[in-house]
């Protein structure tokens, strides 16, 4: 595989991990609704990435050319995905909002062929059951049907099936602007759209307590937000969409082990399993050809 396409594989999963330390972030940032811990993170993520491209010399790359509504379409894909994801949790459990999160990869993979022309292969399917059986283990969905009457709600349905859409409709859209716009181009001009949607939420918290939750915010801008962004959107570019939307599906595998490691939540036998899963979903399809091309 030549070494430009192993590079699209490693920042995709490099990317999918650094989104596994959202939930990490937000568990311990005090004082603050989602709306505003979102606008936040995007802002500083922002700051970080002038500072990059500034350091760099390379403003020139977000420069907006063609495409203009492609690029408003990535920025409402992920402010939607974001504001009905937490929307999901606020009405039902984490586990089924994660669960309706990651039905991404099965729409990502019965689009793709109609709006990118990817061919599904045999190996994409194997690789996509494998992983969602894993992420079903790993978040114990049967809350659903323990907990039904207090668990799960039409609002709670309704919008965590929607963060799944989003989700998808965002891979599908940056997968298209890979050929046009550099995977940090994509981050800086989604995050001013996102920030933009998540604007009114900013006056909702007093001054005092952003800066109690400074650190907590800078670093939430840095890792999953900025970092983490641009490494999934430049992989992105080279690999598959299929291949991306499972990739992606280590986040929650990720997130279990950072819990572990940082917040000392438990990790189970059964949660072992479900990572396994996700992996090796994950390593079947980085066998599938890799397309795209490579913007400097």
């Amino acid at each position: 595989m030549p070494q430009h396409y192993s590079r699209g594989y490693l920042e995709v999963v490099t990317g999918a991990l650094l989104f596994g330390l959202i939930g990490i972030f937000v568990r311990l940032i005090s004082g603050m609704p989602l709306g505003s811990i979102i606008f936040y993170r995007l802002f500083f993520a922002l700051i970080i990435i002038a500072f990059y491209l500034s350091f760099c010399g390379r403003f020139n790359e977000v420069k907006l050319r063609e495409k203009r509504k492609y690029i408003m379409l990535l920025g409402i894909f992920q402010a939607g995905a974001m504001f009905s994801y937490f929307t999901a949790i606020k009405y039902t459990t984490v586990s089924i909002a994660v669960l309706l999160l990651y039905t991404a990869p099965v729409y990502v993979t019965i689009l793709s062929p109609l709006l990118l022309k990817e061919k599904i292969t045999p190996n994409t399917i194997f690789a996509l059951l494998l992983s969602i059986t894993g992420v079903t283990i790993i978040v114990q969905p049967q809350t659903v049907f323990n907990d039904a009457g207090s668990g799960l709600n039409l609002t709670g349905a309704v919008t965590g099936m929607l963060s799944g859409v989003f989700y998808a409709l965002m891979i599908l859209v940056s997968r298209y602007l890979g050929n046009y716009y550099s995977g940090t181009a994509q981050a800086w001009w989604a995050f001013i759209v996102s920030m933009l949607i998540f604007l009114p939420f900013s006056i909702m918290v007093p001054a005092g307590v952003v800066v109690n939750n400074l650190l907590l915010l800078v670093l939430s801008g840095l890792l999953p937000t900025a970092a983490g962004a641009i490494l999934y959107l430049n992989g992105l570019r080279l690999v598959r969409a299929q291949n991306a939307s499972i990739l992606g599906l280590l986040e929650p595998a990720s997130a279990v082990v950072f819990a572990y490691l940082l917040l000392n939540e438990p990790v189970s036998s059964v949660i072992l399993l479900g990572g396994g899963l996700i992996l090796t979903g994950a390593i079947l399809s980085g066998r599938d050809k890799p397309i795209g091309t490579l913007i400097t």
